[in-house]
């Protein structure tokens, strides 16, 4: 409940500077990224602290501010009056049968009020850091929305513990995404994103052309047909969040619309993510270089849990990859994890190049269990009968150490095809073949010292 002063359950003044720090240097914690500065802006431990402002964003239903009436409508030098003469739909301070609110931070007063959906609210506030960046913080409540919200430069979006962003207005399976971010040092924390059971052409985040983006403590569920994609963008970190249930991918870097879908993104780092319940793949770093996938816990895919489709000079270490049920498979199965070149993933900019292939990718001390196979490097033709492509743009340069795998019916370790790899000092238990090296179209691979056991 919100009082005169900007005071609301749960929430400090919006002028009182002391309990306001306080609040966002621990919501700060909370979301594992540092403090908030005491303008609101997210923050790396140790960082500086640029100016930025601050918007919060709330669900109010048919409440009313306690000693306003309402009608109530804020005038351009924050004073109320009650005149009546604003009859715009979604005018500034309107509270009339408001649904969403959104105060301005350093003055606890009203910005915006809309009796629509939620994305018209959150809009106004990214549309107004858009020269200077800050933060929006979202209340804890359920917000609708019925199209996309798309922050951009130096904004953060953080929830504040029980935010719920969830799909509204869509028609069977259809949805349409929640956020979009298009601008550089964008933050996403802290919210749960609920599809309601939209299954196609829609994401809970969907950035694109992003510099320094970060992506963290999120939750989405109940669909999407990708969860968290990222598409042409530089410095990504995609860090503790959850993902339950989406339909084609969880993690990727793939987009659900052919303009953005397989564009090139570099160093980015997929970490301590939990990724469940996927047609196809759970973490899919498709066309990026410069990569890390580590520490993620994945399971329950239908194509291989943790995939380079093409990608270079990165590592996977250190993830458990669990219970994988093929779901038409690729030529030579899927796996917990795969490296490889598929030529329906690369694009025209890039055909030829080497930048269609995968190389220089280091895959150590994963946990693999129960998948068809454990670890697989491939190269899949669009014509399956095109044999030769399997010399020509066969994955290369690759190191498979230190890995344990466990219940792979199919092949422990498969190399399909490959070129200059080391496979060593793996463990493989309960696989009816623990390494199969295909002497065709896979060339100076070196083994050793791999351990197995039935």
């Amino acid at each position: 409940m919100f009082d005169d002063t900007g005071t609301t359950g749960g929430w400090p003044a919006a002028n009182g500077q002391s309990t306001r720090r306080s609040f966002l240097g621990g919501l700060g914690a909370t979301v594992g990224l540092g403090a908030l500065t005491g303008s609101g802006r997210a923050q790396p431990t140790g960082a500086s602290s640029p100016d930025g402002t601050v918007y919060y964003v709330a669900r109010i239903g048919d409440l009313e501010l306690p000693g306003r009436k309402r009608g109530w409508n804020r005038s351009e030098n924050g004073n109320g009056n009650h005149n009546g003469a604003n009859n715009g739909e979604h005018a500034r301070g309107r509270l009339t049968d408001a649904e969403y609110l959104v105060l301005e931070g350093q003055t606890g007063t009203i910005a915006f009020t809309t009796d629509g959906t939620a994305e018209e609210a959150f809009q106004y506030a990214f549309d107004e850091l858009s020269g200077s960046g800050g933060t929006v913080v979202a209340s804890g409540d359920t917000f609708e929305f019925g199209g996309p919200a798309t922050a951009g430069d130096g904004t953060a979006l953080v929830g504040s513990g029980g935010t719920r962003f969830v799909v509204a207005g869509a028609s069977g399976e259809s949805g349409h995404d929640l956020l979009r971010v298009r601008g550089d040092g964008a933050t996403v924390a802290n919210v749960e994103f609920d599809a309601n059971g939209t299954q196609t052409d829609n994401h809970a985040i969907q950035a694109d052309d992003c510099d320094g983006l970060v992506i963290a403590n999120n939750r989405t569920v109940d669909g999407f047909q990708m969860a968290i994609s990222f598409s042409r963008c530089r410095n990504v970190r995609v860090v503790g969040n959850e993902v339950l249930d989406p339909n084609w991918y969880g993690i990727t870097a793939r987009a659900a619309d052919d303009e953005r879908d397989l564009r090139r993104s570099e160093n980015v780092l997929v970490a301590q993510n939990y990724v469940a319940g996927v047609t196809y793949n759970n973490i899919a770093t498709y066309n990026v270089s410069n990569f890390a996938v580590s520490g993620n816990v994945v399971e329950d895919g239908g194509h291989s849990l943790i995939a380079c489709s093409p990608a270079q000079q990165g590592a996977i270490v250190g993830n458990v990859c669990r219970d994988l049920e093929e779901y038409a498979p690729d030529p030579g199965g899927e796996a917990g994890i795969e490296i490889e070149y598929k030529e329906t993933h690369v694009r025209e900019e890039i055909a030829g190049t080497d930048r269609a292939r995968s190389y220089d990718i280091t895959i150590s001390g994963n946990q693999v269990d129960n998948c068809p196979v454990g670890i697989l490097a491939r190269t899949v033709p669009a014509d399956p009968e095109d044999e030769s492509t399997r010399e020509t743009e066969r994955p290369h340069s690759f190191t498979v150490t230190g890995n344990s795998i466990n219940g792979a019916g199919a092949a422990g370790i498969r190399i399909r095809s490959g070129a200059a790899g080391v496979v060593a000092t793996n463990t493989v238990r309960d696989s009816a073949t623990p390494l199969e090296v295909d002497e065709t179209y896979a060339v100076d691979i070196q083994e050793g010292l791999n351990a197995t056991r039935a």
